[in-house]
């Protein structure tokens, strides 16, 4: 592998590694804001700004994957998967993999995707075991 390939894996690895750091942290962050209420949902700022930058975390992934493979996405696709990330997303993987080779990263972005919703619920779980007040019991 040359160089500039091993700077892409990397860039790619670093970029799914911020996805579920920040999932943790968005987490951790709902459930000390709202410790009653984290069943309720998130604030709608927080939801807002931990959105963004997944995508922003997304596109930095699909950049590096776009570069290593020498393919340039047309702005339609990069609206779609703004739009429809779920659709889109796959659709991507699917053009730009070989015959053979297209379901195995289909089903990683939605494991990526369950992944981040579950290390999401960690943080938030882990937040309200180690900040319940002193002879309450922590619930899980």
């Amino acid at each position: 592998m040359n160089d500039q390939a091993t700077l892409w894996q990397k860039q790619k690895s670093s970029a799914i590694t911020a996805m579920f750091g920040l999932s943790l942290i968005t987490g951790i962050v709902i459930a000390a804001l709202s410790p009653q209420n984290a069943a309720s949902g998130m604030p709608l700022g927080i939801q807002l700004v931990a959105n963004v930058l997944l995508f922003v975390l997304g596109f930095r992934w699909l950049g590096a994957d776009s570069a290593e493979r020498d393919i340039r996405r047309p702005m339609w696709l990069n609206v779609g998967i703004v739009l429809l990330a779920a659709v889109f997303v796959p659709y991507y993987l699917y053009k730009t993999r070989p015959a053979g080779a297209r379901v195995a990263p289909i089903l990683n972005f939605f494991g990526l995707v369950l992944g981040c919703a579950v290390t999401s619920a960690v943080g938030a779980t882990l937040m309200g075991t180690f900040s319940a007040a002193p002879g309450t019991p922590a619930t899980l």
